[in-house]
């Protein structure tokens, strides 16, 4: 090997080849970071969930799936309609052969053998929204809003929380005076508030809130442990 001296004082001298350099690599279906992009043919995430194919609209298939909803949830005849229209709408978007008005037919005919075989009852699902709800501490204003959305008739919702009211509390009107007390006890307002963690003000405005109204949210924030005590018997 032939070697050239280097002319610089320390005597060093260099090779007459190139320096060997290493070869660049490719990249195969990496990410460029520059532009973030996935530079692979195939841009397929195998993680990624499965778009799941909504079933043909027939009668086996809207009774079997409204047994499962039933067995899960309770529900107003209107509401479970709701439901299972919005099972038919994606069904109908996807298989467009469907025709909606004929898949509305056969949900009517499954909503009248629910009710024939009692899994659809208006009245008892109405009756025992009331309970649970009144023992929650909701205000009437609150119950009629969220019975109406379940597409209950504001008329009956009326007429069966005055008949609850008045079995449970032997009170026909004023039955939104202990769902209050249930409020103030949950949320540690007024006489449950030992600490005084909310001002007076405050309190009333979370009661506005909850549905009450102002004669009945001051009338609870300022009972005293013996006003509760007259209550206490018909509370849960």
């Amino acid at each position: 090997m032939n070697f050239l001296f280097d002319d610089s004082p320390s005597g060093t001298h260099k090779s007459d080849k190139e320096p060997y350099k290493k070869p660049h690599k490719k990249s195969y279906g990496k990410t460029s970071h520059k532009k973030g992009k996935n530079t692979s043919p195939q841009n397929h995430d195998p993680n990624a969930p499965k778009i799941k194919v909504p079933r043909k609209i027939s009668e086996r298939y809207l009774y079997n799936s409204g047994l499962a909803y039933l067995q899960r949830f309770t529900s107003s005849s209107n509401n479970f309609r709701k439901v299972m229209m919005r099972k038919i709408d994606r069904s109908c978007k996807h298989h467009t052969d469907q025709v909606r008005e004929e898949c509305q037919e056969l949900l009517e005919l499954t909503v009248e053998k629910f009710e024939k075989a009692g899994l659809l009852n208006d009245e008892e699902y109405l009756r025992g929204m009331v309970i649970s709800l009144r023992r929650r501490g909701l205000s009437s204003r609150q119950i009629d809003m969220r019975l109406r959305m379940k597409g209950l008739e504001q008329e009956n919702i009326k007429q069966e929380l005055q008949e609850h009211d008045l079995s449970t509390y032997d009170t026909e009107y004023n039955g939104d005076v202990y769902a209050a007390i249930i409020f103030a006890r949950k949320k540690k307002i007024g006489p449950y508030d030992k600490v005084e963690k909310y001002e007076p003000q405050k309190a009333l405005a979370m009661m506005g809130r909850a549905g009450y109204d102002y004669g009945t949210a001051k009338k609870v924030l300022e009972m005293s442990e013996d006003d509760l005590e007259e209550y206490q018997n018909n509370i849960y």
